[in-house]
């Protein structure tokens, strides 16, 4: 294992950015422990275009405009493209407008590295060292890993943000959006062993946030388009789910795999399957597949929701300042 001589944890973050993945964008790219070795862009909460223009910025603001932006699938491995606008807003920042956005697309160093080859160069280079985290579909992982590259003998970890197993889904009665947008690449990633742990709805969705939290930030110009961000994600949820508030379900992954594992207070080795059939109702359902000799994955089950709760404003409070 090649760890860095800072002792910082390398880290690579693939999303679909929008609301949550901002947030996990902004406490990756400032956490003092990590060192972000780069950005993976797919297509999911919104168009590829989107991702990539909102991923470039958001370093951009917060400073980190030396972290490469890696362009990814522009489309799941076998489906149409489906988004949620009404979930993250049309572009995937809510209410709020990115400024300098051209700007930053053009001081942004975007590799021209797909991500599947992006994956493979770090993995090779740092064999054992690299943690990658996905809070997206796994478009890019499953093409990685169907590819050749040896997600599971080469990374230190591979985190996925994904799945729903004993609460209702986010998408369908069973199915959470970033497994229900690709549930192709979840399987393939499932059935190979590419993932090491996985954080589902059980888990993420143990910590609401608020309005009145947003009052912890600074007023900085990050700061306000957080505060623009999440206020239509809260609106969003109050209206799909019935809370007085948003479930940040990226930053709350990344804390609790990277950052503060002990926040974690429960989880089980699983062997997990996706739906992959052509039924809209069931395809992207996660489900235990215990009698299939597939691979185990770590799955987190319970948090320490305050304690969670507290570390997510305190680093974004930090971020944005």
């Amino acid at each position: 294992m090649t760890e860095p001589s800072d002792g910082r944890r390398p880290v690579i973050l693939d999303v679909d950015t929008g609301i949550d993945d901002m947030v996990a964008i902004l406490i990756a790219a400032t956490a003092p422990e990590l060192q972000l070795r780069g950005v993976t862009c797919v297509a999911g909460n919104v168009e590829l275009q989107h991702v990539a223009r909102n991923t470039g910025t958001l370093l951009q603001m917060v400073g980190r405009g030396d972290v490469p932006v890696s362009i990814g699938a522009a489309r799941p491995l076998s489906r149409r493209l489906r988004t949620a606008p009404e979930t993250h807003g049309p572009t995937g920042t809510g209410y709020a407008q990115l400024r300098g956005e051209h700007r930053a697309l053009e001081t942004t160093d975007f590799t021209a590295v797909p991500a599947a080859r992006y994956f493979e160069a770090h993995l090779t280079r740092h064999p054992g060292a690299m943690t990658i985290l996905a809070t997206g579909p796994l478009t890019n992982l499953a093409s990685a890993a169907t590819s050749g590259v040896d997600l599971a003998g080469g990374a230190r970890e591979v985190i996925w943000m994904g799945g729903a197993l004993d609460v209702r889904g986010n998408t369908t009665e069973t199915g959470e959006w970033n497994a229900c947008v690709d549930p192709e690449a979840a399987e393939a990633c499932l059935s190979t062993g590419a993932l090491d742990r996985v954080f589902p709805l059980d888990a993420t969705q143990q910590v609401v946030f608020t309005l009145d939290d947003l009052d912890r930030l600074p007023d900085t110009d990050l700061a306000r388009v957080v505060r623009d961000a999440i206020r239509f994600y809260v609106g969003y949820h109050r209206e799909a789910d019935g809370i007085d508030g948003c479930y940040l379900h990226d930053p709350v992954t990344l804390v609790g795999a990277v950052l503060r594992p002990e926040l974690v207070t429960a989880s089980r080795d699983r062997r997990l399957a996706c739906d992959t059939s052509a039924d809209p109702a069931l395809a992207g359902t996660v489900r235990p597949s215990d009698d299939d000799p597939r691979p185990m994955v770590n799955v987190a089950t319970t948090i320490d929701a305050a304690a969670m709760h507290e570390e997510i404003l305190d680093r974004l409070a930090r971020a944005v300042a």
